[in-house]
Protein backbone atom coordinates (compact mmCIF):
# COMPACT_ATOMS: atom_id res chain seq x y z
CA UNK A 1 0.00 0.00 0.00
CA UNK A 2 3.14 2.34 -0.42
CA UNK A 3 1.59 3.48 -3.44
CA UNK A 4 -1.30 4.53 -1.31
CA UNK A 5 0.63 6.72 1.25
CA UNK A 6 2.20 8.47 -1.04
CA UNK A 7 -0.49 9.70 -2.93
CA UNK A 8 -2.01 11.21 0.21
CA UNK A 9 1.36 13.39 0.36
CA UNK A 10 0.40 14.73 -2.92
CA UNK A 11 -2.96 15.91 -1.97
CA UNK A 12 -2.10 19.66 -2.02
CA UNK A 13 -1.90 18.67 -5.80
CA UNK A 14 -5.27 17.46 -6.29
CA UNK A 15 -6.84 20.53 -7.15
CA UNK A 16 -4.71 20.87 -10.26
CA UNK A 17 -5.51 17.69 -11.20
CA UNK A 18 -9.84 18.80 -10.94
CA UNK A 19 -9.53 22.24 -12.65
CA UNK A 20 -7.37 20.47 -15.51
CA UNK A 21 -9.55 17.71 -15.55
CA UNK A 22 -12.30 19.74 -16.83
CA UNK A 23 -10.27 20.83 -20.35
CA UNK A 24 -8.88 17.25 -20.19
CA UNK A 25 -12.72 16.00 -21.05
CA UNK A 26 -12.21 17.34 -24.57
CA UNK A 27 -9.14 15.73 -24.93
CA UNK A 28 -9.61 12.38 -25.46
CA UNK A 29 -10.46 9.19 -22.74
CA UNK A 30 -7.37 7.73 -21.32
CA UNK A 31 -8.63 4.71 -20.41
CA UNK A 32 -10.49 4.15 -24.00
CA UNK A 33 -13.96 4.01 -23.22
CA UNK A 34 -16.36 1.90 -21.19
CA UNK A 35 -18.23 3.96 -19.12
CA UNK A 36 -21.85 4.17 -17.93
CA UNK A 37 -24.17 3.41 -20.94
CA UNK A 38 -27.86 3.45 -21.14
CA UNK A 39 -28.08 0.20 -21.25
CA UNK A 40 -27.02 -0.01 -17.34
CA UNK A 41 -23.46 -0.95 -17.64
CA UNK A 42 -21.36 0.64 -15.27
CA UNK A 43 -17.39 0.81 -14.80
CA UNK A 44 -15.87 1.17 -11.15
CA UNK A 45 -12.36 2.50 -11.29
CA UNK A 46 -9.78 2.00 -8.64
CA UNK A 47 -7.03 4.10 -7.68
CA UNK A 48 -4.11 1.39 -7.73
CA UNK A 49 -3.40 0.29 -4.24
CA UNK A 50 -4.80 -2.96 -2.26
CA UNK A 51 -7.69 -1.39 -0.13
CA UNK A 52 -9.29 0.56 -3.17
CA UNK A 53 -8.92 -2.56 -5.34
CA UNK A 54 -11.45 -3.82 -2.84
CA UNK A 55 -13.63 -1.07 -2.12
CA UNK A 56 -14.14 -1.57 -6.13
CA UNK A 57 -15.48 -4.56 -6.30
CA UNK A 58 -17.50 -4.12 -3.13
CA UNK A 59 -19.22 -1.58 -5.14
CA UNK A 60 -19.51 -3.17 -8.17
CA UNK A 61 -20.40 -6.49 -6.86
CA UNK A 62 -23.22 -5.50 -4.87
CA UNK A 63 -23.86 -3.36 -8.50
CA UNK A 64 -23.80 -6.72 -10.44
CA UNK A 65 -26.39 -8.35 -8.19
CA UNK A 66 -28.23 -6.32 -8.90
CA UNK A 67 -29.02 -6.19 -12.22
CA UNK A 68 -26.19 -4.01 -13.78
CA UNK A 69 -23.30 -4.97 -15.82
CA UNK A 70 -20.16 -4.04 -13.99
CA UNK A 71 -17.32 -3.64 -16.06
CA UNK A 72 -13.86 -3.02 -13.75
CA UNK A 73 -10.69 -0.51 -14.52
CA UNK A 74 -8.21 -1.19 -11.85
CA UNK A 75 -5.26 0.93 -11.08
CA UNK A 76 -6.10 4.04 -12.41
CA UNK A 77 -4.26 6.67 -10.29
CA UNK A 78 -4.10 9.44 -8.63
CA UNK A 79 -6.94 11.98 -8.64
CA UNK A 80 -4.76 13.81 -12.11
CA UNK A 81 -6.26 10.44 -13.53
CA UNK A 82 -9.79 9.55 -12.32
CA UNK A 83 -11.28 12.91 -12.12
CA UNK A 84 -10.91 13.23 -16.15
CA UNK A 85 -11.08 9.53 -16.26
CA UNK A 86 -15.11 10.47 -14.66
CA UNK A 87 -15.54 13.21 -16.15
CA UNK A 88 -15.40 12.04 -19.95
CA UNK A 89 -17.08 8.60 -19.10
CA UNK A 90 -13.97 6.51 -19.03
CA UNK A 91 -15.58 5.36 -15.62
CA UNK A 92 -18.55 5.86 -13.80
CA UNK A 93 -17.48 5.67 -9.98
CA UNK A 94 -14.31 5.06 -7.86
CA UNK A 95 -14.30 4.37 -4.28
CA UNK A 96 -12.61 7.77 -2.78
CA UNK A 97 -11.98 9.45 0.50
CA UNK A 98 -13.61 12.53 1.51
CA UNK A 99 -11.16 15.24 3.03
CA UNK A 100 -8.98 14.92 0.54
CA UNK A 101 -11.63 15.05 -2.04
CA UNK A 102 -12.83 18.58 -0.59
CA UNK A 103 -9.06 19.27 0.01
CA UNK A 104 -8.27 18.73 -3.87
CA UNK A 105 -11.99 20.31 -5.15
CA UNK A 106 -11.41 23.55 -2.71
CA UNK A 107 -7.82 23.70 -1.27
CA UNK A 108 -9.29 26.96 0.52
CA UNK A 109 -11.95 24.59 2.62
CA UNK A 110 -11.49 24.36 6.42
CA UNK A 111 -13.99 21.68 6.80
CA UNK A 112 -12.63 19.06 9.28
CA UNK A 113 -15.55 16.98 10.82
CA UNK A 114 -17.32 14.01 8.97
CA UNK A 115 -20.29 15.66 9.22
CA UNK A 116 -19.05 19.59 7.70
CA UNK A 117 -16.79 17.51 5.13
CA UNK A 118 -19.61 15.42 3.74
CA UNK A 119 -22.10 19.44 4.22
CA UNK A 120 -19.29 21.00 1.91
CA UNK A 121 -18.51 18.11 -0.52
CA UNK A 122 -21.53 18.62 -3.14
CA UNK A 123 -21.36 22.23 -4.07
CA UNK A 124 -17.74 21.93 -4.88
CA UNK A 125 -18.28 18.89 -7.11
CA UNK A 126 -21.40 20.18 -8.72
CA UNK A 127 -19.22 22.17 -11.10
CA UNK A 128 -17.20 19.36 -11.97
CA UNK A 129 -19.75 16.93 -13.51
CA UNK A 130 -19.49 14.54 -9.83
CA UNK A 131 -21.74 13.53 -7.11
CA UNK A 132 -20.97 11.51 -3.89
CA UNK A 133 -23.81 9.30 -2.45
CA UNK A 134 -23.60 8.40 2.06
CA UNK A 135 -19.80 8.38 3.74
CA UNK A 136 -19.21 5.14 5.13
CA UNK A 137 -18.22 5.16 9.07
CA UNK A 138 -15.06 3.51 8.03
CA UNK A 139 -12.12 5.91 7.91
CA UNK A 140 -8.57 5.70 6.26
CA UNK A 141 -7.14 8.58 7.76
CA UNK A 142 -3.80 9.45 9.50
CA UNK A 143 -3.69 9.03 13.56
CA UNK A 144 -1.90 9.27 16.38
CA UNK A 145 -1.23 6.25 17.74
CA UNK A 146 0.34 4.52 20.85
CA UNK A 147 1.30 0.83 21.96
CA UNK A 148 -0.86 -0.19 25.16
CA UNK A 149 1.32 0.08 27.61
CA UNK A 150 2.35 3.75 27.30
CA UNK A 151 -1.48 4.57 27.01
CA UNK A 152 -1.64 2.38 30.38
CA UNK A 153 0.92 4.28 32.09
CA UNK A 154 0.04 7.97 30.89
CA UNK A 155 -3.89 7.61 30.88
CA UNK A 156 -4.34 8.81 27.47
CA UNK A 157 -7.49 8.35 25.69
CA UNK A 158 -7.29 11.73 23.50
CA UNK A 159 -4.92 13.46 21.86
CA UNK A 160 -5.08 16.09 24.49
CA UNK A 161 -4.28 14.35 26.90
CA UNK A 162 -0.72 14.07 25.31
CA UNK A 163 -0.09 17.76 26.58
CA UNK A 164 1.06 16.83 30.16
CA UNK A 165 3.90 14.88 29.00
CA UNK A 166 4.54 16.32 25.58
CA UNK A 167 8.51 17.39 26.36
CA UNK A 168 8.90 14.03 27.48
CA UNK A 169 8.07 12.23 24.07
CA UNK A 170 8.96 11.78 20.65
CA UNK A 171 6.29 11.17 17.55
CA UNK A 172 7.10 9.22 14.87
CA UNK A 173 5.75 10.62 11.28
CA UNK A 174 7.15 10.97 7.76
CA UNK A 175 9.08 14.16 7.01
CA UNK A 176 6.45 16.32 6.17
CA UNK A 177 4.37 15.89 9.21
CA UNK A 178 5.48 18.98 11.57
CA UNK A 179 4.45 21.05 8.72
CA UNK A 180 1.35 19.77 8.23
CA UNK A 181 -1.80 21.28 9.78
CA UNK A 182 -2.19 18.78 12.35
CA UNK A 183 1.52 18.69 12.86
CA UNK A 184 3.47 21.10 15.07
CA UNK A 185 1.58 23.82 15.03
CA UNK A 186 -1.80 22.23 14.94
CA UNK A 187 -1.01 20.39 17.85
CA UNK A 188 -0.36 22.90 20.20
CA UNK A 189 -3.37 25.82 18.93
CA UNK A 190 -5.66 22.88 19.16
CA UNK A 191 -4.85 20.58 21.94
CA UNK A 192 -1.54 22.38 24.18
CA UNK A 193 0.75 19.50 23.15
CA UNK A 194 3.96 21.51 22.30
CA UNK A 195 7.29 20.64 23.30
CA UNK A 196 7.60 17.51 21.59
CA UNK A 197 10.65 15.64 19.74
CA UNK A 198 10.43 14.38 16.61
CA UNK A 199 11.62 11.49 14.28
CA UNK A 200 11.24 11.84 10.63
CA UNK A 201 10.55 7.82 9.38
CA UNK A 202 9.79 7.75 5.97
CA UNK A 203 7.08 4.72 5.50
CA UNK A 204 4.21 5.96 5.91
CA UNK A 205 3.17 4.53 9.26
CA UNK A 206 5.36 1.28 7.62
CA UNK A 207 7.18 -1.52 9.26
CA UNK A 208 9.94 1.08 10.12
CA UNK A 209 7.77 3.08 12.22
CA UNK A 210 5.67 0.36 14.07
CA UNK A 211 9.69 -0.92 15.02
CA UNK A 212 10.23 2.23 16.37
CA UNK A 213 7.02 2.51 18.16
CA UNK A 214 6.78 -0.99 19.68
CA UNK A 215 11.06 -0.59 21.07
CA UNK A 216 10.09 3.09 22.48
CA UNK A 217 12.57 4.80 19.82
CA UNK A 218 9.38 7.00 19.81
CA UNK A 219 6.13 7.30 22.02
CA UNK A 220 3.58 8.35 19.57
CA UNK A 221 3.69 7.24 15.84
CA UNK A 222 1.34 8.74 12.64
CA UNK A 223 -0.32 5.38 11.31
CA UNK A 224 -3.35 5.46 8.56
CA UNK A 225 -6.14 3.80 10.86
CA UNK A 226 -6.92 0.61 8.41
CA UNK A 227 -3.46 0.12 8.96
CA UNK A 228 -3.76 -3.89 9.95
CA UNK A 229 -0.57 -3.55 12.46
CA UNK A 230 -2.69 -1.44 14.62
CA UNK A 231 -5.09 -4.60 15.49
CA UNK A 232 -2.02 -7.20 15.55
CA UNK A 233 -0.16 -5.40 18.04
CA UNK A 234 -3.18 -3.72 20.46
CA UNK A 235 -2.15 -0.12 19.62
CA UNK A 236 -4.31 2.75 21.09
CA UNK A 237 -5.49 5.19 18.35
CA UNK A 238 -5.57 8.02 20.68
CA UNK A 239 -9.06 9.64 19.87
CA UNK A 240 -9.59 13.42 17.96
CA UNK A 241 -12.34 15.07 19.51
CA UNK A 242 -11.86 18.79 18.00
CA UNK A 243 -11.12 16.91 14.68
CA UNK A 244 -7.96 18.09 14.16
CA UNK A 245 -7.32 15.56 11.65
CA UNK A 246 -9.52 15.99 8.81
CA UNK A 247 -12.22 12.91 8.31
CA UNK A 248 -11.50 10.34 5.34
CA UNK A 249 -14.45 8.58 5.71
CA UNK A 250 -14.72 6.27 2.27
CA UNK A 251 -17.34 7.80 -0.17
CA UNK A 252 -18.30 6.31 -3.65
CA UNK A 253 -17.65 9.38 -6.08
CA UNK A 254 -19.91 8.99 -9.29
CA UNK A 255 -20.11 11.43 -12.52
CA UNK A 256 -23.51 12.28 -12.64
CA UNK A 257 -24.42 10.75 -15.80
CA UNK A 258 -23.67 7.59 -13.68
CA UNK A 259 -25.34 8.80 -10.33
CA UNK A 260 -29.05 7.93 -9.71
CA UNK A 261 -31.08 7.59 -6.77
CA UNK A 262 -30.94 3.45 -7.68
CA UNK A 263 -27.23 3.28 -8.08
CA UNK A 264 -26.58 5.38 -5.30
CA UNK A 265 -29.41 2.99 -2.85
CA UNK A 266 -27.85 -0.07 -3.91
CA UNK A 267 -23.69 1.10 -3.04
CA UNK A 268 -24.58 2.51 0.00
CA UNK A 269 -25.82 -0.49 1.13
CA UNK A 270 -21.65 -1.64 1.38
CA UNK A 271 -21.31 2.07 3.22
CA UNK A 272 -23.65 1.39 5.78
CA UNK A 273 -22.33 -1.38 7.14
CA UNK A 274 -18.31 -0.55 6.27
CA UNK A 275 -16.38 0.41 9.39
CA UNK A 276 -13.32 1.35 10.42
CA UNK A 277 -12.47 -2.19 12.10
CA UNK A 278 -13.93 -4.00 8.99
CA UNK A 279 -11.35 -2.37 6.68
CA UNK A 280 -9.04 -3.02 8.20
CA UNK A 281 -10.19 -6.62 8.51
CA UNK A 282 -10.14 -6.62 5.00
CA UNK A 283 -7.25 -5.25 4.40
CA UNK A 284 -5.29 -7.75 6.43
CA UNK A 285 -7.32 -10.51 4.82
CA UNK A 286 -5.53 -9.22 1.32
CA UNK A 287 -2.66 -8.90 3.26
CA UNK A 288 -2.35 -12.33 4.11
CA UNK A 289 0.11 -15.42 3.18
CA UNK A 290 -2.81 -16.92 0.67
CA UNK A 291 -2.78 -13.46 -0.72
CA UNK A 292 -6.52 -13.58 -2.21
CA UNK A 293 -7.83 -11.42 -5.23
CA UNK A 294 -9.16 -8.25 -4.07
CA UNK A 295 -12.70 -10.12 -6.09
CA UNK A 296 -12.66 -12.93 -3.38
CA UNK A 297 -12.01 -10.89 -0.28
CA UNK A 298 -15.05 -8.94 -1.31
CA UNK A 299 -17.52 -11.42 -2.14
CA UNK A 300 -16.43 -13.26 1.11
CA UNK A 301 -17.45 -10.10 3.04
CA UNK A 302 -20.62 -9.20 1.23
CA UNK A 303 -21.67 -12.78 1.72
CA UNK A 304 -20.78 -12.29 5.71
CA UNK A 305 -22.17 -9.29 5.81
CA UNK A 306 -25.84 -10.89 3.80
CA UNK A 307 -25.28 -7.91 1.26
CA UNK A 308 -25.06 -10.86 -1.45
Amino acid sequence: MQSHRVKRITAGLVAIGLTASLAACASGNPLGGGGSTELGTITVGSQGFAESDILAQLYGQMLAANGYTVKYAPSIGSRETFIPALQDGSIGLIPDYAGNLLYGADPKATATSTADVMAALPAVLKPLGLTISSAAQAQDADALVVTKEFADANKLVTIADLAPIASTITIGANTEFEGRSYGRAGLESVYGVTGWKFKAIDDYGGPGTLSDLLKNNIQVADIYTTTPSIKANNLVVLQDPKHLIAAQNIVPLFNDKTYSVAVANIVDRVSNVLTTEELMSLNEIAAGDSKPSPEKVAKDWLTKMGLL
